[in-house]
Parts: structure tokens; sequence; C-alpha cells
């Protein structure tokens, strides 16, 4: 496979390195930074999960779209490649002008993602302080709190406004509720893993700043946020969306994201 592959597309213009293993992948990484990868899953020693994984946790990597290429045709297979940071999922036998054409897609999407991480390297521009001091206190009125509560949050900043929760004894999801009121945004308590948009944001990014791009039923893209005050967010996404349209903004709380991008959830986030 990995000669006919390397053959094929090399035909076709492509520059290929090939690796018979995992840790034969992690050593050729060292010597090159490539704009897409083929992984298959079933390798010795060192399995395609394992080594995926691996990737999102060093930064040089993790912006490297992954395509995984594999016999295992099952879902649960398909849903562990994609919540490692997979943004595609080939079954074997395929049809190679339809791995061409993935291919192609997935160059497109390594310079968005590339842009991104500069995005993530310059210092914010734009203040978002006045619109979270506005919200706390339509936070406070919405759960009717005495001033004793209030002063429990006084030293939470705007980037980990959900940390107020534990504080005031209350669970994320009403933080994330009221944000959604205070800024007319329609709340999402559930998002169907079917869709997701793979490949408008590296699954490191969507992390980091706990955001998943989604396809609405009109085929729209819209993004799902936790923290729709971060107004540098907000300019990232709006350059990797690709249009001068207005965002199209869902909020959900830090629980609901946290699944369907394989971050553990802590006993806070399922407080009745």
């Amino acid at each position: 496979m990995l000669r006919f592959l390397k053959e094929s597309l090399t035909r076709r213009g492509y520059d290929v390195l090939t690796a018979a293993s995992g840790a034969q992948a992690m050593e050729t990484l060292r010597q090159a930074k490539p704009d897409c990868i083929l992984l298959d899953i079933m390798m010795p020693v060192m399995d395609g999960y394992t080594l995926c994984g691996h990737l999102q946790r060093q930064a040089e990597t993790a912006t490297i779209p992954v395509i995984f290429v594999s016999g295992l045709d099952s879902v649960p297979a398909k849903s562990l490649a994609f919540s490692l940071g997979g943004v595609d999922y080939v079954v074997k036998p395929f049809d190679l002008q339809a791995l061409v054409d993935k291919l192609q897609a997935c160059l497109k999407t390594t310079t968005r993602w590339q842009a991104l991480q500069q995005d993530g390297n310059l210092q914010p521009k734009r203040s978002k302080t006045s619109n979270f001091w506005e919200f706390r206190e339509f936070l406070f009125e919405q759960l009717r709190l005495p001033h004793e509560k209030q002063t429990l949050v006084a030293e939470v900043r705007p980037a980990k406004l959900y940390t107020m929760a534990p504080l005031l004894g209350i669970d994320e999801r009403q933080i994330a509720q009221a944000l959604a009121t205070f800024l007319k945004l329609p709340y999402r308590a559930t998002i169907n893993p079917e869709e997701i948009r793979l490949e408008i944001l590296p699954a490191a990014y969507c992390r980091t700043h706990l955001v998943i791009a989604i396809q609405e039923s009109s085929g729209e893209n819209a993004f799902v946020l936790t923290n729709p005050l971060d107004l540098n967010l907000l300019d990232s996404l709006q350059r990797a969306s690709r249009s001068d349209q207005k965002l199209r903004l869902y909020v959900a709380s830090p629980a609901t994201l946290a699944p369907l991008l394989g971050i553990p959830t802590r006993p806070a986030d399922h407080l009745p």
C-alpha cells in the first residue's frame, strides 16, 4: 500500500515521504513537516491512534491535517479517529481519485490552519473587558445573587469566566445559557457529531479555545463556542470562515464540547 500510494501520488506531482511504522513516522517528522499526513491505524508497535494523539500534543505538528486511511470500517473506529484530531477518514479499498480530491482539500486546510496558528501568536488587539463586566452584572441579576456571593468572583477574568460556576455554586450550563441570552445568540445543549466540520479548525485549536465548526442543515457553516466575549477569537474565526458575512454563532457550555474534543469532563461539569 505504501509503494502504491507513493508511486500514484508522485505521478500526480506530490512530493511523498513514507514510513512503515509509527516510530519511523515520528523520526521522519523530525526532519520534515508535510502539508498533510495519510495515516493507517493498524501499524506495528505504535498504532495510528497513538501516533495521531502524539502529533496533536506537539505544537510543531498539531496543525498538520491527518487523513486516516484504514481497513477498519466501523463507527467507533471513525469516531475515535476524529476525536484524536483526524480531519477525514478513508476506508480501504478506496478510489484513488477520491483520495486525491481529499488531499487537495487538505492542502487548503493546511493554509487556513497555519493562518490560525499565526493569529494565536499575535498579541491581543481588541479589549473584551467591558463586555465581560456588563455580562457579569447581568448574570448576578439573573441569578439574584446576594452581594456576598458576588464578591467571590471579583478576581475572575474574562478568559476564565466559567471558573465562576463552582465559586457561585451553579452549573456551567447556567453561565452558557445566560451568555446566550445576554448576547442574543442561540444556545446549544447538544451537538450531533455528524454536524461537525473537521477541516475548518485544527483539533488542538478547538481544544484550546473550546470551539467547534459545524454545518447547519441549510449548508451554511457556523461555530459553537463557549466564550463569544473573546473578540480576538471571533476575529480568527472570521478569517477561518473565508467569508465576509457575519459569523453564525451558537453558545454551548464546556461540558457540551468537552466529550466531542476528547477533553475529560470534571466533576463540576455534572452538577445538577
